[in-house]
């Protein structure tokens, strides 16, 4: 579960008002799923997105409210049906996910980051501390 991260920009938006208005545009975008987890930074907001009849098949993905613009994190762990919420709660809860998203230029960052349980994200090809 989990591995080396992908981001994917998905679209960029105007000037919002309101996190709100971001948020109902990514559902819209993703033809309305559930919104099964939100947190919200200065600089971010992370939701796991989900449709309603299928739970365990979530999507990740992080506004960077400073340029306006919908990302998408995946990992490559052959996790090709989406996350469930259990496996999202890990990536937040073991994972320190949180650092990254926090800071979402470094999602998009050139660099390759490597998320696992039980360690920080690391930069693909340097062992954790």
């Amino acid at each position: 579960m989990f591995g080396k991260m992908h981001v994917t920009k998905m679209f960029q938006l105007g000037k919002l008002e309101t996190v709100d208005e971001a948020v109902a545009k990514l559902l819209q975008f993703a033809d309305y799923p559930k919104i099964v987890r939100w947190f919200q930074f200065p600089t971010a907001l992370m939701v796991f997105l989900a449709p309603d009849d299928a739970p365990d098949c979530g999507a990740i993905y992080v506004y960077d409210r400073k340029r306006c613009v919908w990302l998408w994190v995946d990992f490559n762990d052959r996790n090709y049906g989406g996350y469930s919420p259990s496996q999202f709660d890990v990536l937040i809860s073991q994972c320190h996910f949180f650092g990254l998203v926090e800071s979402p230029a470094l999602l998009e960052s050139p660099v390759q980051w490597f998320v696992a349980p039980g360690q920080r994200p690391t930069v693909l090809g340097r062992l954790p501390a």
